[in-house]
């Protein structure tokens, strides 16, 4: 019989169960192998950034240069991520690009500035000027009665100055277009010499730090003033006062909406509240403070270490007087600041040292030209140094080869 054209193929019955169960180990094992590498590649992860993060640099690369033309007495700080650089024929704001945002001209003998979130203000010291600027330009500029001693802004540009004339002191308050927010100005007769002043945020509170010497002993008394609806009902618009005895007070700072800090020979005073401030936690201390500066999250101390006049003791705060870090520098510093990512910053003409908030000395170099500033950029290791005449953007080098500043 012909079995031609027939097929040869015969009908296997699959075992779908195995096949299901090869089908599972086989992504078991896929998904134990992308475990592994997800596991590996984590790992690797912390590593590095532990790396970073601990690794102190002596190196960097240079990103960009920019040339500028300023005068010797030009003086620069900091202003919402850009370059505010001022003397006394002006102020400029500008990118660390050197890119123009707003220029404004003045002529004052000895400027005084004071800056608060977007609102910065120049003063004439011993003068009558006044002028208010924001990240749009001026907004106001207006002349006062009486000379000079202090100011300080609010975030919404009110400005509170505290004048001098025939050795009494007077405190008032005025809009950012130089309308007197205050009734009248306000006059310091019976709480001893003003020392210094420090308006709110929102502009309706102003702090003043007054010392009296008139028993032969310093009392120090820091007195709030509400010109808002709370201290409209109080005896010149007084919501608390407190004094401490054998005691000055030549600074006040508000950080944060409530929050006021008192910075004394002896210590930190804090003071919270809205509505009546109440004291809060202080810090006192035995050894001679050298200086303080802070933001508006921390606050650092600045004291001698030991004989050598070449070295500080630099002690880091919260805003509750908690110690986050001490340590000690090696050279002798000039200025010190935040950083906007609140890391240490401290320099003098041509040595720039930067500690993280842990203490570590991050960074140290000391330059050929004169140093002025320096801004953190982004990330972690890109900075803007301002040194005179140029503005040059470095980035720290993770493994340098011992030729600093090169590209």
């Amino acid at each position: 019989m012909n079995n031609a054209g027939k097929s040869n193929l015969q009908m296997v019955q699959a075992n779908w169960e195995e096949i299901e169960r090869k089908v599972r180990e086989h992504h078991k094992k896929q998904l134990k192998i992308l475990a592994i590498i997800v596991g590996i590649s984590v790992a690797l992860g912390i590593a590095y950034y532990i790396y970073v993060q601990h690794k102190s640099y002596d190196d960097f690369r240079i990103v960009s240069t920019v040339d500028r033309s300023d005068t010797s007495a030009t003086k620069f700080t900091e202003f919402n991520g850009n370059l505010l650089k001022y003397s006394n024929d002006g102020a400029a704001c500008v990118t660390t690009d050197n890119q123009i945002i707003w220029n404004q001209s003045f002529e004052m003998q000895d400027p005084i500035l004071a800056v608060c979130k977007q609102y910065v203000a120049f003063a004439d010291k011993d003068g009558k000027q006044i002028y208010v600027m924001n990240s749009g330009g001026t907004q106001g500029k207006f002349s006062v009665t009486m000379p000079i001693q202090r100011i300080d802004v609010s975030a919404s540009g009110a400005v509170a100055v505290m004048m001098e004339e025939d050795g009494t002191g007077y405190l008032s308050l005025y809009s950012k277009s130089g309308e007197q927010l205050a009734e009248g100005a306000i006059h310091v007769e019976s709480g001893g010499t003003p020392m210094d002043i420090a308006i709110s945020q929102n502009g309706e509170k102003l702090a003043v730090s007054s010392l009296d010497i008139h028993d032969g002993s310093a009392k120090s008394t820091v007195t709030f003033y509400d010109f808002g609806s709370v201290g409209e009902e109080k005896v010149d618009h007084i919501v608390a006062s407190y004094s401490y005895d054998d005691t000055v007070i030549p600074e006040l700072a508000y950080v944060g909406s409530e929050q006021l800090i008192a910075f004394s020979d002896k210590g930190v005073y804090t003071f919270t509240g809205g509505t009546t401030p109440k004291e809060g936690s202080k810090k006192q201390v035995e050894d001679e403070i050298k200086s303080v500066f802070y933001d508006d999250c921390y606050f650092a101390l600045v004291f001698a270490a030991g004989k050598d006049e070449a070295k500080r003791k630099v002690i880091v705060y919260n805003m509750k007087c908690d110690e986050q870090t001490q340590f000690v520098t090696d050279f002798p510093f000039e200025k010190m600041r935040f950083l906007d990512n609140h890391e240490i910053c401290l320099y003098s003409s041509n040595l720039c040292s930067i500690y993280t908030l842990g203490g570590r000395k991050k960074f140290y170099y000391e330059f050929e030209d004169t140093f002025n500033e320096v801004l953190h950029v982004g990330g972690y290791r890109r900075y803007a140094v301002i040194m005179e005449g140029k503005t040059q953007q470095i980035r720290l080098r993770l493994f340098g080869n011992g030729k600093a500043g090169r590209k």
